[in-house]
């Protein structure tokens, strides 16, 4: 057998006994001369982080981010595809197919697992079943801003001004279904107030529309907002998450003002195809903590408003259910103002849909949190 044929025949026996292997080498059951046999196998396969975002957005830059330092961690090599498209469904899928060997790792966000699954008729995979959560890596800080001319400095003048513009007040998201869409109708819910959607196709052009005054309002991670506050272009009025930014120590929370208010996850995480063993999700979870504290990470980070979360598999998972609780009643509150939006939006029919069909499908809640599987 050819030298490069008997290489390659070998790496793919590896792979194949990669859950075993794991296991005996945790063990100490493998002699010291197959030890060395096997890690030398291994680390010759590269580890793919597929993104279901295009290059250049902010799930692809914080992958390529720590990609040197969890590569070093590992010891192994790493390569980054995007298979952007379909809201990352298409790259979601991928990964839900793959092998669960610790081969394939998703670059995920809260639309691609929690969305996606309540406003998509058909999607190729159970986010509850077919992923094995590795950690939540980061959250971007996020913020509310309005045009300058807008008469409102603070969250509570701005419920003031909406409520004495009844029904002709609008707010910009990045599009039908994203964090910022299920923000607008939180916040709506939790203020009383009846701000109409105006979808954009994703965040920068949000912000472009109120540069613009086409719309007064919008909510953006603070590292697309922050540019234009400089220049007076925006006006950033609080930060949405539950504590302050430390970049921007005097700027408030939504919560500060308006109690109700919570902002749905907008982590970036990384998830594996269900089945991986245990002893790979924490392997690969302890690497890309390492990686984010890496000097150079952090600073990139913090330039980026980058909240680092470095949760365990365990804690991730308990976050992405808790996930879907929020965004259901993001949802439930978009479809009760949605008669109301633009014609670019859902209508209510079909947001009623959407969230009637995905409770009676998919997930019925229990008690305090638990989540049941009824009907795949």
């Amino acid at each position: 057998m050819p030298r490069r044929s008997a290489i390659t025949t070998a790496a793919a026996l590896a792979l194949l006994l990669v859950p075993i292997a794991i296991a005996l080498d945790a063990s100490g059951y493998l002699t010291p001369r197959i030890l060395l046999v096997w890690r030398a196998l291994i680390t010759t396969m590269a580890v793919t982080f597929i993104i279901g975002t295009p290059a250049g957005s902010q799930p692809d830059l914080v992958a390529r981010m720590v990609l040197p330092h969890v590569s070093a961690q590992l010891g192994q090599p790493l390569v980054i595809e995007n298979q952007a498209g379909g809201n990352g469904i298409i790259g979601s899928a991928a990964v839900a197919r793959a092998a669960p060997d610790g081969y394939t790792l998703l670059v995920a966000t809260p639309s691609m697992i929690i969305t996606a699954m309540m406003l998509t008729k058909s999607i190729p995979y159970d986010s509850l079943k077919d992923f094995a959560p590795v950690t939540a890596a980061v959250e971007p800080f996020t913020s509310l801003l309005v045009h300058p001319g807008v008469p409102a400095r603070n969250v509570k003048e701005l419920i003031e001004w909406v409520k004495k513009n009844p029904g002709k007040v609008s707010y910009a998201s990045s599009g039908v279904g994203s964090v910022f869409h299920m923000v607008g109708e939180l916040f709506n819910q939790a203020a009383g107030t009846d701000i109409v959607h105006v979808p954009y196709k994703s965040v920068p052009p949000a912000v472009q529309a109120v540069v613009a005054n086409e719309v007064p309002m919008t909510y953006a991670a603070i590292s697309n907002a922050a540019p234009q506050a400089r220049g007076g272009k925006v006006r950033i009025v609080a930060v949405l998450e539950k504590s302050r930014f430390s970049g921007m120590p005097d700027l408030p929370t939504v919560g500060e003002t308006l109690a109700g208010f919570e902002k749905p996850p907008s982590w970036f995480g990384y998830l594996a195809p269900a089945g991986t063993p245990p002893a790979i999700l924490n392997r690969l979870q302890q690497s890309v903590v390492k990686a984010m504290a890496a000097p150079d990470v952090k600073k990139s980070f913090d330039d980026l408003a980058l909240g680092i979360i470095g949760n365990t598999p365990t804690e991730f998972s308990a976050q992405i259910k808790a996930g879907f609780d929020i965004y259901a009643r993001a949802i439930k509150s978009s479809a009760g103002h949605a008669s109301k939006s633009t014609n670019r939006g859902l209508t209510h029919a079909r947001l009623s849909q959407a969230f009637s069909g995905f409770f009676r499908r998919h997930v019925t809640w229990v008690c305090a949190g638990a989540w049941r599987s009824e009907e795949h």
